[in-house]
């Protein structure tokens, strides 16, 4: 599993819209995808589960792959774009 630490650039954090665009992004990828915040780890391709962590507009969280450097960096790529999110 590779990872990376991202910030949260969405005005109103990973809640509501924002997380309903994460995870339909996600769900594109044919791999496992978790977020991790303050000690809590979820898949990233459930809107619940993304839901349950809060993670605020601001903050810094762990994204990792069940696959490889390239396919991180590609999810990564997206969820920039979409200006949901920051590198560090």
């Amino acid at each position: 599993m590779v990872s990376t630490t991202l910030k949260v650039v969405a005005p109103d954090g990973l809640t509501g819209d924002a997380v309903n665009q994460l995870t339909n992004e996600l769900s594109k990828y044919q791999f496992k995808i978790m977020l991790k915040y303050q000690g809590t780890t979820t898949v990233a391709t459930s809107s619940l589960g993304v839901m349950s962590l809060g993670v605020p507009s601001g903050a810094n969280f762990e994204l990792s792959v069940d696959g490889t450097t390239d396919q991180l960096e590609k999810i990564v790529q997206t969820l920039v774009d979409s200006k949901m999110v920051e590198r560090l």
